[in-house]
């Protein structure tokens, strides 16, 4: 497991392999719609789910300071559990890559994103050229914080990733910051390229 923090964010990782503890029983004590979730996966993808879980509920308790941890995961459009969790008073999102498992939380209620890529899928982004307006497809740390600011404005890919404007901070004091300016929002996001995982690029957005 890692951890870093940024501007009171947590942000944690690990290997699913590495926490095979965490059941369906303990998914059933943060709500049914998580068993539900759950029953709808198998193999990599359900231990993937439930590694994700167990790093969630242990950053609830330590951040709530409570042993009870309840989520929900309701989809606003269609009403099924694969939205992103929610629990009360912590903000949280989750982000997969290969054998890694990212999730990023911190108090109260704030836009809050967290994207992970696996290092060795940069060559992929190539064929993403044809959606940016020059041809040029980001590279992979720019396409983390793509996906990032999406998942923290909430719309997700519902926004045309090349509709989102990037911009290195002006903040001294935080060389690792960027804006991002998404259609339809009036503010900015702020958000960072940290040093993660080896292996893996990650950025967090938060607004």
């Amino acid at each position: 497991m890692g951890e870093i923090i940024w501007h009171d964010v947590i942000v944690v990782w690990a290997r699913p392999s590495d926490l095979q503890g965490f059941t369906e029983i303990d998914a059933a004590a943060m709500g049914q719609g998580q068993v539900d979730r759950l029953r709808q996966l198998s193999g990599s993808r359900a231990q993937g789910f439930l590694a994700g879980r167990a790093l969630i509920r242990a950053l609830v308790r330590r951040i709530r300071g409570s042993d009870e941890v309840l989520l929900s995961s309701r989809c606003a459009r269609c009403g099924a559990d694969h939205g992103r969790p929610r629990s009360a008073d912590v903000s949280l999102s989750v982000s997969h890559a290969e054998d890694l498992v990212v999730v990023a939380a911190t108090a109260g209620s704030i836009l809050l994103g967290v994207d992970v890529e696996d290092a060795a899928a940069a060559g992929r982004l190539h064929g993403l050229g044809s959606m940016f307006p020059d041809g040029a497809a980001p590279d992979l740390a720019a396409w983390t914080r793509i996906e990032a600011a999406v998942k923290a404005d909430g719309r997700g890919f519902e926004i045309d990733p090349s509709e989102v404007l990037l911009h290195p901070s002006a903040d001294d004091a935080d060389p690792c910051a960027w804006s991002a300016v998404l259609p339809g929002r009036a503010s900015p996001l702020e958000i960072a390229t940290l040093v993660g995982p080896p292996g893996f690029v990650l950025s967090v957005a938060v607004g």
